[in-house]
Order: C-alpha cells, then sequence, then structure tokens
C-alpha cells in the first residue's frame, strides 16, 4: 500500500472502536504515526494492531471534553513521535432523550464530549500547525445537524456546533496552509448495534461497516487536497457532497405577511438556487443579486 502518510503524524481521537479505529488504522497503514486517542480499553489492541503491522502509534488515555487534558494530548504526539500534522476529531457520545424529559447535565454532557471536545483538541493543535505552515483537519459532524431525528436534540446541537466551527476555522487557517473539513459519516458501530429493529440492524451492519468511512477520512487529509471548508458525506461504500443552498426567494421593498402568503412558493422554490462560500458571498446574494436594491441605491446616487 502506498505512503501518503509517512512523515506525518496524526491524532485520532475515539480511536479505540468503530470508526475511529479504521481511521486509525488506515492512517498508520499509509505511513502515518498516530496517536490512539480513547478513554475505552480497546485503544490499547489498536496501538498493539498498528505496531504488530509495522507502524508507529502511542495510546493516549485523554479525555478530550477538558482543556488541559487535550493539550497534555498534543504534547504527547509532539513528544513522543515528533510532531502533528493530521487531526480527526471523531470521539463523540450519544444517548437517546426524549426533549420533555432532557435535563440540562443531559445536554452539558454531550456538548462537552462532542463539541468541546472538537473545539479542545483543535485549539490546542493549532499553533503547532500555524506555526508550521500545514495542517489538516477532519471534524466529524453528523446529519443530525441539518436534517430531522427525534430525541437527540443535544447531539444534533453539538454536531451542528462543530459543523459552524469547521467554516470559521477554514476561513482562518487557508492562509497557513490549513485545511478543515467536515464528515458526515454513517456506518454500523457499538451506538447503531443497539438498534431495536432487527431487520434495519442487520442492513446496517452488512451495508454500512466504518472501514468504508476511512478512505473519505485519508482523502481530506492528504497534502494534496485542497477541499476547504466543506461538507462530505461517507456511508456504505458512497462518498458525497453535501453543501447549503439558497433560493433566489421573494423580494419587496416593502415587505409584509401578506407578501409572504400571497408569494410562498417563490420564497422556497429551489430553481436557480446558488451554493455559498462565504459571508460576503451570502450578503450580496441576500441583499443585490436578488432583490431591487441596486437600482434603488443607483437611483438615490443620482439624485
Amino acid at each position: 500500500m502506498s505512503q501518503h502518510f509517512a512523515g506525518q503524524v496524526a491524532i485520532v481521537t475515539g480511536a479505540g472502536a468503530g470508526m475511529g479505529r479504521e481511521h486509525a488504522l488506515l492512517l498508520a497503514s499509509q505511513g502515518a504515526a498516530v496517536v490512539v486517542n480513547d478513554l475505552a480499553e480497546s485503544a490499547q489492541a489498536v496501538v498493539d494492531e498498528i505496531s504488530a503491522a509495522g507502524g508507529r502509534a502511542v495510546l493516549s488515555r485523554h479525555d478530550v471534553s477538558d482543556w488541559e487534558q487535550a493539550g497534555e494530548l498534543v504534547e504527547l504526539a509532539v513528544r513522543e513521535l515528533g510532531g502533528l500534522h493530521l487531526v480527526v476529531s471523531n470521539a463523540a457520545i450519544i444517548r437517546n432523550v426524549p426533549f420533555g424529559e432532557m435535563g440540562p447535565e443531559d445536554f452539558e454532557k454531550v456538548m462537552r464530549v462532542n463539541a468541546f471536545g472538537a473545539f479542545n483538541v483543535a485549539r490546542r493543535a493549532w499553533p503547532v500547525l500555524v506555526e508550521q505552515g500545514f495542517g489538516r483537519l477532519v471534524l466529524v459532524s453528523s446529519s443530525s445537524a441539518w436534517v430531522s431525528q427525534p430525541l437527540i436534540a443535544h447531539y444534533a446541537a453539538s454536531k451542528g456546533a462543530v459543523l459552524g466551527m469547521a467554516k470559521s476555522l477554514a476561513a482562518e487557517g487557508a492562509e497557513h496552509g490549513i485545511t478543515v473539513n467536515v464528515l458526515a459519516p454513517g456506518a454500523f458501530t457499538q451506538m447503531s448495534g443497539e438498534m431495536t429493529d432487527e431487520t434495519a440492524r442487520k442492513q446496517s451492519e452488512t451495508m454500512m461497516p466504518a472501514r468504508l468511512v476511512a478512505p473519505v477520512v485519508a482523502w481530506l487529509l492528504r497534502r494534496e487536497n485542497t477541499h476547504n471548508g466543506e461538507i462530505f458525506e461517507a456511508a456504505a461504500g458512497r462518498a458525497a457532497h453535501n453543501f447549503v443552498g439558497s433560493t433566489k426567494g421573494y423580494w419587496s421593498k416593502d415587505l409584509s405577511i401578506e407578501d409572504l402568503v400571497d408569494h410562498a412558493d417563490e420564497v422556497t422554490a429551489t430553481d436557480g438556487y446558488t451554493v455559498l462560500e462565504t459571508t460576503v458571498q451570502l450578503a450580496n446574494w441576500m441583499t443585490m443579486e436578488n432583490t431591487g436594491w441596486a437600482a434603488e441605491l443607483e437611483k438615490e446616487a443620482g439624485r
């Protein structure tokens, strides 16, 4: 197998099982030295498997939801493996809870691991990556951040936070040779293995092995990768680009409720939609390209 990541060091959080394990194994097989981070006992087996195959790996038991421990995780990578180039923020927890029964402790626990964990690791790694003028980050979000799914408001909120953070970091990192992309994966893991529908569980296990997600992560981590601030889906052997679109909408200088009632179809029509990458593009699309304000401003200027 090719050695795309020879000489590079990767941190993979939540690497003791499931998708994180597959990411760590694939990166190691392609030459990366890997910090296998997980609180689970199974993480040691992943380190052992990498070592047995001739790769380099070290174990990290650091809790990424803790700011200080996230810093120690990055220090471990630099001290034991000689640097840091690649970060896969994969660690996450989820538990179904009806919103009417969800307490602040439920919400905080999930946010701490999923959102704060991603922030802590990325922020602690950031100075190292900026100083060397290179870095590749993949932050694992979830389609639940933008499509409906009941009973996981805390999880969806945490993954929405990861998405927003990644978009902003991508803009900041570009000048430093750093790319930050978002992964929306689907795989049969320990969490999905708890599905009560036996038919759905078997279909998921057959079609969605975690190993089919890892190539997308490795692709985005390659030095040659130029994608930045984008969302990629990975499930069942399918890789796809997901994006946010904005419709042309309806415009009136004196917009009213009645206008919206009468022109609701124009507001939601997807013909001629666009994909926006920056807030500048968004502002122009919202105020100038699809409204009459350009003509109004020109008229004012001519007075």
